[in-house]
């Protein structure tokens, strides 16, 4: 597993931030959720870490090995393969020799237009809020939540791998905006239950 976390300062937002009230607590931690999964969500959606800088492109390497790919699930070279892009952008891979045991098209997953880092979705789909209960995370003066995936080759992709020539394409952490944005929300849920809103 690997982990983040976002510490929200409460110092200078209540006199005596011991008095937050647990409602106020579970609240924020609701609202900071539905925020940190946006922000994930968005970077994915971009390929930019969460400093806002973009990922490495996929490498020829990478892109010549899924053309390949999809060429054996044709049939190899005596299907006489031949490569055409479709109407948006992807690739296909027609058998002109069709072979008996073999797909006659195979779409390459790898292209330029595809996204960095989401291949089946499982890395993008498994960075959730770890541990954000207000017991767990709680100090005198912060809120703090974990954020975090349990996917085995998770690792590899944030800190790159020299050995399988993997560059580092750090997703996971949270953007400033984000960071912003959970200061709002805290400040809006104490104006709330400061005034007797709860």
């Amino acid at each position: 597993m690997i982990a983040a976390s976002v510490d929200v300062q409460l110092t200078g937002l209540l006199a005596d931030p011991q008095r937050l009230s647990s409602g106020a607590v579970a609240e924020f931690f609701r609202r900071a959720r539905v925020v940190l999964a946006q922000d994930h969500a968005e970077r994915f959606e971009r390929s930019v870490a969460p400093d806002g800088s973009l990922w490495q492109s996929l490498s020829p390497r990478t892109l010549r090995k899924s053309v390949q790919q999809a060429i054996r699930k044709v049939g190899g070279r005596a299907a006489r393969p031949v490569v055409r892009t479709t109407a948006r952008g992807g690739l296909i891979v027609r058998a002109r020799r069709p072979q008996p045991g073999f797909q006659r098209t195979a779409t390459v997953r790898r292209t330029r237009a595809s996204k960095i880092l989401v291949d089946t979705g499982r890395l993008k789909q498994s960075v959730v809020v770890l541990a954000a209960s207000a017991d767990a995370v709680r100090t005198r003066d912060r809120l703090t939540l974990v954020w975090g995936t349990r996917v085995p080759y998770a690792r590899q992709h944030q800190q790159g791998d020299p050995s399988r020539n993997l560059p580092a394409r750090p997703f996971l952490g949270v953007s400033k905006q984000a960071e912003q944005r959970l200061q709002a929300e805290l400040q809006r849920i104490i104006a709330r239950y400061a005034s007797g809103g709860a």
